[in-house]
């Protein structure tokens, strides 16, 4: 009866080793898949950051250009007002 025993707990070791392997592998899924759904909302919000980066770059090469612009009437300006004031 002891052999019996002895096989009926193994049996029922392996059973319950199957079972919480289950569960452990399910809880690995549900958390692969939430994972897997955040790194698409990362991905997603990078795109929408490059692009951001991008505009900024187009604005601030714009405006750089302007300054340089109005720095150039500053100056025609300023040359101007000297030679008015030196004749």
């Amino acid at each position: 009866m002891s052999a019996y025993f002895w096989v009926v707990v193994g049996l029922f070791v392996v059973a319950i080793t199957k079972y919480l392997t289950s569960v452990r592998l399910r809880g690995l899924a549900d958390r692969m898949q939430r994972e897997h759904a955040d790194a698409q909302e990362l991905r997603h919000v990078l795109i929408q950051v490059e692009e951001k980066e991008t505009q900024l770059k187009t604005e601030t090469e714009r405006l750089q250009a302007k300054v340089s612009g109005l720095r150039n009437v500053v100056g025609n300006l300023e040359r101007s007002l000297q030679r008015y004031r030196s004749s």
